[in-house]
């Protein structure tokens, strides 16, 4: 296993600051192009931590004490984070798009005494909720200057710190020697797929265990420059800065309207982002070879198709050699307005769907299908460097075991599903002031209940199949896994999203969203009759229709169970912005169901929606 310290304060001693002027950032968030190196990172989380230690902020802030840090991702986000792990605080990290009764409840929940926010805005809803919040002593903006009364600038905490860094280096140091690696290190709440927000607790050593071994099984080195788009509080994006953090990698911001042009410009060796991005950037090539003109056109639809056909192993000879004239001709160039460098790319936080996990090995970019909960720190399992055959998300890390259990508990045969349970060293402490929901899911041994539906195969490779959860159980008794069906559904060119219900119905029925580009070649949008958030245009029905017709077949694996009856289209995208995505733009299936409630009465009744 790699060499990484097993607490964050030895991190930052032993690891960060002996790479002095070495640069880290190269810029410190997506807009700001001031570059941070490594010695100035731990010069500040000194000049912080001395601050926080010394009473700044209005909160002596000790070993132990949770602190909610609720920023976007930004210089900033980091040397917060390191100033708390460093004194053996804990972080209570979220977005800065929480809604005000979520950041309460959080708060609240974990007995927050200081929050750092993202700017004034954040800070003026964090004061507002205060009479709310007994524990909250203090509100730091993460800025140099702050226009709000009652709140503090980081700013002047950093000027403070570093002030008094002489004369508070011994209890600093004795701070930090305290720190132990099993020491909390966070409380993540849960992203909200589900009603009932939980408090993840992670220690020092559940989250640099998973460094180690991630260095180590993926190959990360000092020489490697990664693309930082998922938000920071997140624990799929946090073991990303923290492997470039622990291995002298570069780590660059970005944000998801500059994604392309950053993959071009930046020239990243690694970027990490959820089955959407994967599935927007499939999209966004195949969109661009679907209106390239002539040969070039021609040339590129085709080298799409091979590589779908040569990535999902299903190429015969002839195809295999066209598809290698095709790389040399147009699809190398496709990896060049990728940046060219890409030796790493990692699809977790959901399931990645086939196509496009086809395409993209076929294309040559180097995909590597992870696994992982927040409960586990968070990364379980993930495709190995050498394994390039689509669908599983390789063998558990070392040190982890995964296991498909039966409903009474008892380990499933080989190739068979269940539900799968994970045991090793990142697996969670428990739910935060929540035993009665650890405990459904924490046995005394240190198996955790992940809720998703997978097997293991005969090599040793974990496939997942859905969330226990999302199961749809139709009124005759068939079990359907949605997102399967969902994934075929997309490979429309003429759907951008699509979920599907139908929980005691006679059939599925389903919830689209169009790709309105594309649907408006074929229906003018002078047809499209929307109202009410709803398209009911019988020309557009009719094409998607046709389309799932198309799609929802034997051959893509769909049985008869589960093909979509009634289905209704949605004028306005899913977000996160409105609540119906998570920030990794995972389908908030009970918000769809409740926002929806009166639309999917009516399509169940059978009601017409054109």
């Amino acid at each position: 296993m790699a060499s990484v310290p097993t607490t964050f304060p030895a991190l930052l001693r032993d690891v960060v600051a002996p790479r002095g002027a070495a640069t880290f950032l190269p810029r410190r968030r997506a807009s700001d192009p001031r570059p941070v190196a490594f010695g100035e990172l731990a010069r500040d989380v000194d000049a912080l931590a001395a601050a926080l230690l010394g009473g700044g902020a209005g909160s002596n802030v000790r070993r132990g004490d949770r602190v909610g840090v609720i920023a976007e991702n930004r210089y900033e986000w980091l040397l917060v984070d390191q100033a708390l792990a460093s004194l053996g605080a804990v972080s209570v990290p979220r977005g800065v798009d929480t809604t005000p009764k979520e950041l309460q409840f959080l708060l609240r929940h974990s007995g927050c005494s200081l929050a750092f926010a993202d700017d004034d805005r954040v800070a003026r809803e964090l004061l507002a909720l205060r009479g709310e919040l007994p524990a909250l002593r203090g509100v730091v903006v993460m800025q140099d200057r702050t226009e709000v009364a009652g709140a503090q600038a980081l700013g002047d905490l950093l000027r403070a710190g570093a002030a008094a860094a002489n004369t508070g280096a011994g209890e600093l140091a004795a701070a930090r020697a305290a720190v132990t690696p099993d020491d909390l290190l966070t409380i993540v709440y849960t992203s909200g797929t589900t009603a009932e927000p939980k408090g993840v607790m992670l220690s020092h050593r559940n989250v640099l265990t998973n460094v180690a071994v991630v260095t180590e099984v993926l190959h990360v080195t000092a020489a490697d420059s990664f693309l930082s788009v998922l938000p920071a509080w997140h624990m799929y994006e946090r073991i990303m800065d923290y492997l470039a953090l622990a291995t002298g990698a570069q780590l660059v911001y970005t944000d998801r309207r500059r994604i392309k042009e950053d993959l071009a410009g930046v020239k990243p060796t690694v970027f990490a982002a959820v089955p959407r991005i994967w599935e927007m950037l499939h999209d966004g090539l195949v969109g661009h070879a679907q209106k390239l003109p002539g040969l070039k056109g021609k040339l590129l639809r085709r080298g799409l198709s091979l590589s779908r056909a040569v990535g999902s192993g299903r190429a015969n000879l002839g195809q295999r050699l066209a598809h290698a004239v095709l790389d040399r001709v147009v699809l190398g160039k496709v990896r060049a307005t990728l940046g060219g460098r890409l030796r790493l790319c990692v699809s977790g936080g959901g399931a990645l769907p086939r196509h496009v996990d086809e395409t993209m090995l076929g294309l040559g970019l180097p995909l590597k299908n992870g696994y992982g909960l927040t409960e586990t720190s968070p990364v379980a399992s993930v495709r190995l460097p050498h394994q390039r055959t689509p669908g599983h998300i390789g063998p558990p890390l070392p040190q982890t075991q995964i296991e498909a259990r039966t409903a009474d508990g008892g380990r499933c045969a080989v190739g068979a599903t269940g539900v799968l349970w994970i045991r090793g060293p990142q697996v969670m402490r428990g739910y935060y002031d929540n035993q009665r929901r650890t405990a459904e899911v924490l046995t005394a041994d240190g198996w955790f209940c992940s809720g998703d539906l997978g097997h293991v195969d005969a090599a040793g490779n974990v496939w997942i199949t859905g969330r226990a959860k999302d199961t749809i159980v139709l009124a005759g008794g068939e079990n359907v896994e949605p997102e399967p069906v969902e994934a075929v559904i997309k490979t429309s060119p003429f759907v951008e999203q699509a979920v599907v219900l139908g929980q005691d119905q006679k059939a599925l029925g389903a919830l689209l969203v169009p790709r309105a580009e594309r649907l408006e070649q074929q229906v003018p949008r002078a047809q499209w009759d929307v109202r009410d958030g709803e398209v009911h245009s019988r020309e557009v029905h009719a094409l998607l229709r046709r389309e799932l017709d198309r799609v929802l077949v034997r051959d893509n694996g769909i049985r008869p169970c589960d093909r979509v009856a009634q289905f209704r289209v949605l004028a306005e995208p899913m977000t996160p912005e409105n609540g119906l995505l998570t920030q990794t733009l995972k389908v908030r299936r009970h918000v769809v169901v409740e926002r929806f409630a009166p639309l999917l009465a009516a399509m169940f009744a059978g009601h017409r929606g054109d």
